[in-house]
């Protein structure tokens, strides 16, 4: 049986984001948190887009909570109308930042 997921947009836009653009380490929930505002929708909405509680996605956006699992990834990529590969990209950079964090 396959996982089913959302079906992402054909043609998306990557979000901008200068301070990432220019090495400056955003946190990941701080990054969603942007998103989901420039669209100014409420963490009800984006949690419903994305098949989540909003406990949930405010603990992500409040980084208590980290995204760890692809379908999960993929569906609030989805949510925020946004390319899967760039937040993709965000949470490895989370990832291999808490790492760092770790082994100071």
């Amino acid at each position: 049986m396959m996982l089913q997921t959302t079906r992402a947009p054909k043609t998306l836009v990557p979000v901008k984001t200068p301070d990432v653009d220019q090495g400056r380490y955003v946190p990941l929930g701080v990054l969603v948190s942007r998103v989901r505002l420039r669209h100014r929708w409420t963490l009800q909405k984006t949690a419903n887009k994305a098949g989540m509680g909003v406990s949930t996605l405010s603990q992500i956006e409040r980084g208590v909570r980290h995204l760890t699992y692809v379908p999960t990834i993929m569906r609030l990529a989805d949510a925020l109308e946004m390319p899967r590969d760039q937040l993709f990209n965000w949470v490895v950079r989370e990832q291999e930042y808490r790492a760092a964090k770790r082994e100071a």
